[in-house]
């Protein structure tokens, strides 16, 4: 998928290692930088290149799991019947929002991807929650 120019987006496995995911992503950068390196080209993850076009950045997905339940590898975001989201997932999220500011200081450690952040985007510039929707900071998957 592209949204601007010699961007391109990474899909990566899913892992509960998360020291696993980590060493994925400092090897899918360092293999794109030197095979950019080798035909005379520049790999640059910077989060925003372009004030009118889209930036680069990463998002986690994220799930809950009740270990104490009949079935603790099933995921307890997705709700039951008409519901959208269940009462764990939706306890979640609101964590989330409620501290969501603050978190920008984690997620967004520069001015350069604090600059990233707007409407149209894709990153999600109000406080808010969806589903399946790229525009928000907090996007629920319950499939």
């Amino acid at each position: 998928m592209v949204s601007s120019p010699g961007q391109l987006e990474i899909v990566l496995p899913h892992d509960t290692d998360i020291m696993a995911v980590a060493d994925r992503v400092v090897l899918m950068k360092e293999t794109i930088k030197e095979v950019a390196k080798k035909h005379s080209l520049f790999a640059n993850f910077l989060p925003k290149v372009d004030k009118n076009q889209a930036g680069n950045g990463v998002h986690l997905h994220l799930s809950t799991k009740n270990v104490s339940s009949d079935d603790p590898e099933r995921n307890t975001f997705p709700g039951v019947g008409d519901a959208s989201i269940s009462r764990t997932g939706g306890a979640f999220v609101e964590g989330l929002l409620t501290h969501l500011n603050a978190l920008t200081a984690i997620t967004l450690p520069t001015i350069n991807s604090f600059m990233r952040i707007g409407p149209g985007c894709w990153t999600g510039s109000r406080v808010e929650w969806d589903i399946e929707d790229k525009e928000r900071p907090i996007r629920v998957c319950v499939d």
